[in-house]
Formats: C-alpha cells, sequence, structure tokens
C-alpha cells in the first residue's frame, strides 16, 4: 500500500510543474521568505567576506516577526510567534534567546545602508529554519519547513494515521521478503515461460539499512535483446551481441548480493558483477570485494533513505511532499515552496482526506473516471480516458487492503493486496495482448530484532570504488 501512495506522489509531482517566483533584485542579491520575495526599503543584501548578509529586520518581519530596536544600546529585539525572543547587539557575534541561552554567529552583525546584516544562515541556526542559496538566480531561500509540512499535513490526516500505525515502533527491525512470478511470451518465434524472482532479508535501524539474498532477474536479459536501440528502430545483431547478453543472462540468474547504507554512504557486494569486471580485465583484487557507491550520482535515493530510517512513528504525507520538492528543485531552491505548495493541492484533489467514504470503522478510497476528471479539472488539462479502478480500504486497526483493475483493448493489469504493521502481500497479472502474459506475487514480514545493522563493510574486506571502474555493458 505503502508503494501505491508512493506512485500516486510521484504522479503529483510531476504534475506539478511550477513557475519559478520572481525574486526582487537588490544589489545582485535577493531573498525569498516562503515562496515570497522580500522588499528591503532600507538597505539591500550583499555578499561578504564570501557570507551571504541580509538585513536582520525585513526577514524576520517576513517570517512574521515584530522587530524592535534600541538606539542607545544598538540592540535589537524580536518576537516571533508571541514565544521566540530573540535579543542581538549590533556589532557583535552572538544572539541570546528567550529561555537565556546565548548562540554565536560565524561573524558580527554589522549596518549597511541604514540596515543591520546578519548572516544568512543565523535564520537556520536560531531559528531552524531551512536556507538554501540558488545561485543561478543568485536567491537566499528561507524555508520554514516545519510550518509548510504542518500545513500540508492538515488535509492528509487519514492517511497519516495509517502511515503511524503500519510502521513498527522505533528500534532495530529485521524484514524478510519474497518476490516472484512468471513471464509468458506469445510474440511469434519466441514463445517461452521465464521465471523470475527476488529474495531478500535484512535489518534497519536508526541510521543504517543492510540488506542480504538472491535474484532471478535473467529476464532482463530478453528485454534488452527485444528492445530497438537503433534510430532506424532496429536492434542489436551478431554474434558478438549474442553472447554478451546470454553472457548476461546467466550472471543475472543467480544473482546473490549484499548491500549496506548508513549516513548518506552505500557499498553492495555483488560476485557475480565483479567475476565478470575481472573477465572483461578489470583490475580487481581476488577474494570478497564490495563496491563503494559514493562516487555514483544517488544522492536522491540517499535522501530519500535517510528520511525512511529517521521517521520512527511513521513518515507523514507533508514530509514526503517536502522531501520530493526538495530533491526535484535541488539545482533551483527558489521555486520549492511552490511546488510543495502545488503538489499538496493536487494530492488533496486524489488522495486527502475529502476523497474517503466513512462507514463505521473503515475508510474507502477510490480512483475512476469521475476522480480522474476532477483531477483534469484542477490541472486546467482536458480529461483522459481511465479504463479502470483503484480501491483502496483502511481499518481502524491500521490493517490496510487495495485493489487495482485497468483494461482496455491491447492491455490489462489486475493487482491487489492488503498490509499491517507487520505483513504484507501483493499478487497480480499483467497481459499485453500477443505479446506476453506476467503474473506475479509477493509477501513481506516486519518484526523487531536485537540485531543491530552494521554501518561499514567488515574490516579487512576490500572495497573498490566503483566510480571508477569500468561496468561490463552488453555490445
Amino acid at each position: 500500500m505503502k508503494k501505491l501512495i508512493s506512485l500516486c506522489l510521484a504522479l503529483v509531482l510531476s504534475l506539478a510543474l511550477a513557475v519559478p517566483a520572481a525574486a526582487a533584485e537588490t544589489g545582485g542579491v535577493s531573498v525569498m521568505v516562503n515562496g515570497e520575495a522580500v522588499v528591503f526599503p532600507d538597505g539591500d543584501p550583499e555578499i561578504s567576506s564570501g557570507r551571504t548578509m541580509v538585513p536582520m529586520r525585513a526577514v524576520l518581519e517576513a517570517l512574521g516577526a515584530e522587530v524592535d530596536y534600541d538606539h542607545s544600546t544598538k540592540t535589537v529585539r524580536a518576537s516571533l510567534n508571541g514565544e521566540t525572543v530573540l535579543i542581538h547587539v549590533i556589532g557583535t557575534d552572538t544572539i541570546t534567546v528567550g529561555d537565556g541561552g546565548t548562540l554565536t554567529m560565524d561573524t558580527v552583525s554589522y549596518v549597511s545602508g541604514g540596515s543591520t546584516l546578519v548572516p544568512l544562515r543565523f535564520f537556520s541556526q536560531v531559528l531552524g529554519y531551512e536556507v538554501y542559496w540558488d545561485a543561478g538566480e543568485r536567491t537566499a531561500v528561507v524555508i520554514d519547513k516545519q510550518g509548510l509540512i504542518a500545513e500540508m499535513d492538515k488535509a492528509f490526516t487519514i492517511l497519516n494515521d495509517l502511515q503511524a500505525k503500519q510502521t513498527p515502533a522505533a528500534g532495530n527491525l529485521s524484514m524478510e521478503m519474497d518476490f516472484s512470478g512468471s513471464a509468458k511470451i506469445m510474440a511469434p518465434g519466441m514463445e517461452m515461460d521465464l521465471p523470475f524472482s527476488i529474495d531478500l532479508s535484512g535489518v534497519y535501524g536508526e541510521n543504517a539499512l543492510n540488506f542480504s539474498g538472491k535474484m532471478d532477474l535473467s529476464i532482463l536479459a530478453l528485454v534488452l535483446a527485444s528492445v530497438p536501440m537503433n534510430a532506424d528502430g532496429t536492434g542489436p545483431s551478431g554474434e558478438e551481441t549474442t553472447a554478451a547478453l546470454n553472457q548476461m543472462a546467466a550472471m543475472l540468474k543467480d544473482l546473490d548480493f549484499e548491500m549496506i547504507y548508513s549516513d548518506g554512504s552505500m557499498w553492495m557486494k555483488l560476485p557475480a558483477v565483479t567475476d565478470l569486471l575481472r573477465a572483461q580485465g578489470a583490475e580487481i583484487p581476488e577474494g570478497t570485494v564490495w563496491m563503494d557507491l559514493g562516487g555514483a550520482d544517488m544522492g536522491e535515493v540517499y535522501d530519500l533513505y535517510d528520511l525512511s530510517l529517521s521517521s520512527a512513528g511513521g513518515v507523514t504525507m507533508g514530509q514526503v511532499l517536502y522531501t520530493m520538492a526538495e530533491l526535484a528543485d535541488a539545482e533551483m531552491p527558489t521555486i520549492i515552496y511552490e511546488d510543495a505548495e502545488e503538489a499538496a493541492a493536487l494530492l488533496t484533489t486524489l488522495m486527502g482526506d475529502d476523497t474517503f467514504t466513512k462507514d463505521g470503522d473503515t475508510y474507502t478510497w477510490k480512483v475512476d473516471q469521475a476522480m480522474m476528471d476532477k483531477l483534469a479539472a484542477e490541472l486546467g488539462a482536458s480529461s483522459t480516458d481511465f479504463p479502470g479502478t483503484v480501491e483502496m480500504t483502511i481499518k481502524e486497526d491500521g490493517s490496510c487492503t487495495f485493489k487495482l483493475d485497468v483494461t482496455d483493448e491491447e492491455f490489462s493489469m489486475s493487482m491487489s493486496g492488503a498490509s499491517t504493521a507487520t505483513d504484507s502481500t501483493v499478487e497480480g497479472k499483467i497481459t499485453v495482448k500477443d505479446v506476453c502474459d506476467v503474473t506475479f506475487q509477493g509477501s513481506a514480514k516486519v518484526a523487531p530484532t536485537e540485531n543491530a545493522p552494521v554501518t561499514a563493510p567488515p574490516a579487512g574486506e576490500t572495497v573498490i570504488d566503483l566510480a571508477g571502474t569500468p561496468m561490463p555493458i552488453a555490445g
């Protein structure tokens, strides 16, 4: 069920095509607070000794604070939300907070153009806000992340309750999962039945995730063989290519693997891959070898891993929406706030509390043609045919079932499943007319464990940098 929710989130974010908000031009450096450009009537932001310095009063007032200044003592006093009190003497690097504690900035404040300028990082250090720098727009971006998440979550109390009830208690957890199926190929000259499977076990905690298992993915070699690779629609041919695909199929048929993820780093152990690399002449030591994926471009995957590992008690829809907007707009953070709000509005139309029907202790959710018409209207787009239904049922105890059926002249898919905090199952069938029938089934179990995940490969084992090692590519 969490997979279904994730797919809906991906759909919403792909539709949320935001246009960058205009930032006020102020001496070449601009500031946005919660998606709005800040106007500076008394002085402009500036870059000083490599730091972005911003007018303290204008930014605090944009955040809703009340700001007072005592000329005799050169002291700025600000209250935010009627609670947080900040006191700062101009020309120092110290901020005093309401409880009497102090924080030290990385540089002193100063007066320029009639405004007190403080380092931009002050707002993250003191107030806990997210601070970004958009190099392309030369704009500093300040976002009240927790406030925005809380606002978005107001529309998703039903799904957030489900997420919380389906998330096991904090602590180390073990997981066992198996997924298998068969693809019946019906294309002329290619009639065959091809099995596939993934079996894995793992343990994860607050800061690390470990998995090990075995896969039979030899079907992927057949897929590569059948997909056209040339501009004229033809595919690879020749004995050399056939041999390479056969070699890949053999490698993928009995693929053992181990994975360690911890604190933004990932290592994989894939004996079949390292054996193939050695056969192709790569200088890889004999014996057990771990591949360090730190040099691979997987930052977004790592960020999602960190979100799931650090969110004991359940990840909320607001947290996921914000994280996905942050990842999508990493190169242009001026539109993070707008994209998150727009995605939340669209997802509210698709999966918000108002889309559920309650009957006793059961909530029911359904997507059909009527729902797709409503979503298209929200987007200002033309409606498209949706030849099927998706249904989800949530019970008070946190158990959940779902069913999907889609059918048209050339394609059909049916899938159903159930999940609780400790068990989940799924089964289904996909048919492409005159091409293939694919059936699949899977299950997963989660339970508390006294075993803790490791955070790096065992001492003494060989680790190679994947980024510096050529990978085998068929043909």
